[in-house]
């Protein structure tokens, strides 16, 4: 009982704690004094200085985003010129082939006509030849042979009757100027 305290002490103790200042609340009210505008200036300062780099990393952000989208945007159009050049290329080539290749095709059945005609003039030339020799041939040995029937002839008249000189010499000579006709 002696922990008991009479209800108006108790009071009383309650109302002194009250009443007396802690030192942890002295210490803060005191800094409030001390530092407490400078305090609320630079937490302001240091806001505003947040706000302002917020945004200047937003704009920064956004200028960069825009720059990379151009820049996309410009590699985007020259890979399609680059591809329509490409394909643009592509064309001529194949046309130029196409076109060589029917030249190529052109020339090659030309040429083929050409060996086919130049074999046929050939053979008919050949053909030709083949034939005037024949006949050349033919007409020789004909002559050669009537030559020599005549000159069998002549002989046998000679044997058979004695010409003089003077016949048999215009005989040979008429058979000389014959022959040279010939030829």
């Amino acid at each position: 009982m002696a922990d008991k305290k009479p209800k108006d002490q108790q009071a009383q103790d309650v109302s002194q704690t009250d009443s007396t200042p802690q030192p942890a609340d002295e210490l803060a009210q005191l800094r409030e004094i001390l530092f407490g505008q400078t305090n609320r200036a630079f937490r302001a300062d240091l806001s505003a200085l947040e706000s302002r780099v917020n945004d200047s990393f937003t704009k920064l952000n956004a200028h960069l985003d825009d720059q990379f989208n151009d820049i996309r945007k410009l590699i985007d159009q020259q890979i399609t010129e680059l591809s329509n050049q490409l394909a643009s290329a592509n064309d001529n080539h194949s046309n130029v082939q196409e076109q060589l290749q029917h030249t190529t095709d052109k020339l090659q059945s030309e040429l083929e006509i050409a060996e086919t005609a130049a074999k046929n003039d050939n053979d008919a030339l050949e053909a030709h030849v083949v034939k005037e020799l024949e006949s050349l041939d033919n007409l020789f040995s004909k002559r050669h042979q009537e030559l020599l029937e005549k000159l069998q002839q002549v002989t046998s008249e000679l044997s058979e009757s004695k010409t003089d000189r003077k016949t048999l010499a215009n005989l040979l000579s008429t058979m000389a100027t014959n022959l040279a006709t010939d030829h």
